[in-house]
């Protein structure tokens, strides 16, 4: 009882905080006058300064008559661009944070798509803990609980090796497709294999339905 009670709580509070983390990442951008001007705001404060020597261009001399003298002009002003386009350029790192530039609600806001991945990590974790968990735990209280569970996983292992044996390697001719997606055995083994054991899955769950409703009328 002690047990199911906790579980109720973490649940609720879970709850609780994935609705804040959803209502924040939607509706927090609102509540400033301009979000994306305070986005533009950091990112200018945060970024770098260009310390890189600007050398002045050669300029196409427009007096030359001699074709000779244009084209290397031209070939001359074409090749000090390129060296100035792949000469490395020297940054200078500010020494300005996140912090210095917004109050304690916009530094939160220019954060939130990290704040919300960072829930969704903790989400994952907590889905991880409770899939091992609770297996575990009903095992324990009910031992029989782990044969039932042993038979669900051999049937569907069952099920895999039947849909691998049935599964195809063999090229689909598909109309106006010429790309190699199409030519890989391995790959159309496994997706032959995926869509075997979806339509097995499906009977499955169909033929419960239709037991369940047909157990029900003859009760």
């Amino acid at each position: 009882m002690a047990f199911s009670k906790l579980t109720k709580i973490i649940l609720w509070v879970v709850a609780g905080i994935s609705l804040i983390v959803v209502l924040f990442f939607y509706i927090g951008p609102k509540t400033v006058a301009d979000y994306d001007a305070l986005v533009d705001q950091v990112d200018d404060a945060l970024s770098g300064v260009d310390l890189t020597p600007v050398a002045p261009l050669p300029v196409i001399d427009t007096t030359l008559i001699d074709s000779a003298a244009i084209a290397e002009n031209i070939a001359a002003v074409q090749k000090a661009e390129e060296e100035r386009l792949a000469a490395p350029v020297v940054t200078e790192t500010p020494e300005t944070s996140v912090k210095d530039v917004t109050s304690g609600w916009e530094y939160l806001l220019y954060f939130r798509t990290d704040i919300a991945l960072m829930w969704a990590y903790v989400l994952i974790l907590i889905t991880l803990i409770a899939a091992i968990t609770f297996p575990l735990i009903a095992v324990i209280s009910n031992p029989k609980a782990l044969i039932r569970l042993l038979i669900v996983l051999a049937g569907f292992a069952v099920m895999v090796v039947v849909s691998y044996l049935l599964a195809s390697d063999t090229a689909m001719e598909i109309i106006g497709y010429d790309g190699t997606g199409n030519s890989d055995p391995g790959t159309l083994k496994m997706v032959d294999t995926v869509l075997f054991l979806t339509y097995m899955l499906f009977g499955l769950a169909f033929g419960s339905i239709l037991y369940a409703i047909i157990s029900k009328a003859f009760k």
